[in-house]
């Protein structure tokens, strides 16, 4: 074979060869958007499986535009897989500040779920300036998660900022929740920013004046704080709103053992005897430890009075 046919064949062969890896990788793209799509519309009980396949597409495309194109989703679909710390580093790897809104909300929801608070509340700023609707999003979605977290937060005194940030921003989330004002609340109380803690808790009764949990932790604050008859007031409150629900959910509130506790401290000042409602409590939950313990104060204070 002369010099010029031996060049030639060479350059036919590198020819092909980078066809096939242009044609391979058109195709890797091609079934990464159709595992994308899939899981997009996959039921819960598939999800897993469509999000796995989904990242390991991902992860075969080699680095360039296309697969740039296509990070935010295959970070969420690794995300979505259970790959923490992978959908993580997958989020952070476009650099920039403020970064794309998509890769906010995952880098987010990975460091929730990885525990990492501390970075979790560092990354918020940054977020913000991406996109505070990619934070939100993050913050609902991640809610189980940063919960206990925020509450083990507020037990260390370098992290109380953060942890009120926290219960401050989901308090925030749209539509307004009781239940997440009662939170927030209650992480004021605990770092002792009582008046902000009222405040709270006049917005929750004002949003959802029958939340029987909301008037028994209200109850529990005005009593901290020395007003004993407001709290019985608001205990009493939690407890009629408890006895109005049908069975089985009735007597089952925690109201009635604050009332029965109060009872036994100061006999005869929560008023009307609160020991029927709490036989009836008892009936529903007999595993209520606390609740007959001061069933039995009271009733043996009753007999030595006699």
């Amino acid at each position: 074979m002369s010099p010029r046919r031996a060049r030639a064949a060479l350059f036919a062969v590198l020819a092909g060869t980078a066809g096939a890896q242009e044609g391979g990788e058109v195709a890797l793209c091609r079934a990464f958007d159709d595992a994308s799509v899939a899981l997009a519309s996959s039921p819960a009980s598939e999800r897993s499986a469509a999000a796995a396949r989904a990242s390991d597409l991902f992860l075969r495309l080699p680095m360039g535009a296309a697969r740039d194109l296509r990070l935010a989703a295959g970070a969420e679909a690794t995300l979505a897989a259970g790959r923490s710390a992978l959908a993580l580093t997958l989020a952070t790897a476009a650099g920039g500040d403020p970064p794309p809104p998509r890769l906010v909300t995952v880098e987010l929801r990975a460091l929730a779920q990885l525990g990492r608070f501390g970075a979790f509340v560092a990354a918020l700023p940054r977020g913000d300036r991406a996109s505070p609707a990619a934070v939100r999003a993050a913050l609902a979605a991640e809610e189980l998660q940063l919960l206990p977290l925020a509450a083990q937060a507020l037990r260390g005194d370098d992290s109380l900022a953060g942890a009120r940030e926290v219960f401050e921003r989901l308090a925030a989330l749209r539509p307004l929740r009781s239940y997440r004002l009662a939170n927030l609340a209650l992480c004021l109380r605990q770092i002792g920013a009582i008046d902000a803690a009222f405040r709270v808790y006049e917005r929750g009764r004002a949003l959802s004046p029958e939340d029987l949990e909301l008037w028994n932790d209200y109850g529990l604050l005005l009593r901290a704080t020395g007003r004993r008859s407001a709290a019985v007031e608001a205990f009493r409150k939690s407890v009629a709103l408890d006895l109005a629900r049908s069975s089985p959910a009735r007597a089952r509130g925690p109201a009635i053992t604050n009332l029965l506790h109060m009872e036994a401290l100061s006999p005869g000042e929560v008023g009307d005897d609160p020991v029927p409602i709490a036989n009836e409590a008892l009936a529903q939950r007999p595993q209520a430890t606390m609740l007959r313990r001061l069933m039995i104060d009271v009733q043996l204070d009753r007999l030595t009075r006699r």
